[in-house]
């Protein structure tokens, strides 16, 4: 068997001598070129990130923290203050702001305090939203100083009303008023 002898040419040769002989100067530019990429491209925007309150910066995020704290501490002591309130002073809050929408309760209030005056209840009607629960009331019969003496009870009441529109019908004959009530839900 005829053997077959590889031929280098000159060129080629010459690439592998400078392979050869210069390694450590390829080795050092690739690790040149990936150091850079590196810097420029991963460390370089984290860097930023730490300067001119970025989102890495430790003197804002000490500032946030230290206000978070605050805001924890504060909170401890609502939470200790709220574990001590009398369940009785709850119970009183509920009948000056209901938790949910009554309407029956609050017709019967306005039902007492209409008896004292004497005014007949003609008619009524309620829409609510938001926390708050807005009635129409007409009434016949009174005089002008029942009228009054009956927005005074209204204000007396425990429950939070608001008296935010009146009209006096003939002369006298009648009103009807319009009142804001309020509850959580």
């Amino acid at each position: 068997m005829a053997q077959i002898k590889k031929t280098e040419t000159k060129k080629t040769k010459l690439y592998r001598n400078v392979i050869i002989r210069f390694y450590w100067l390829v080795i050092l530019v690739i690790f040149l070129l990936s150091f850079s990429f590196e810097y420029f491209v991963i460390i370089k925007p984290k860097i930023q990130q730490t300067k001119n309150n970025g989102p890495l910066d430790l003197a804002s995020r000490q500032v946030v923290l230290n206000e978070q704290k605050d805001y924890l501490g504060k909170l401890k002591v609502l939470k200790n203050e709220a574990e001590n309130i009398n369940r009785v002073e709850l119970e009183k809050i509920n009948y000056v702001l209901a938790e949910k929408i009554n309407v029956s309760d609050i017709l019967k209030q306005i039902s007492i305090i209409s008896q004292q005056p004497k005014f007949n209840l003609e008619g009524f009607s309620y829409k609510y939203g938001e926390g708050v629960l807005i009635f129409n009331f007409n009434f016949v019969g009174g005089t002008y100083q029942d009228v009054k003496k009956f927005l005074e009870e209204i204000e007396k009441n425990i429950r939070v009303m608001d008296v935010t529109n009146i009209a006096i019908k003939n002369a006298g004959d009648g009103f009807s008023l319009v009142i804001k009530s309020y509850y959580l839900e």
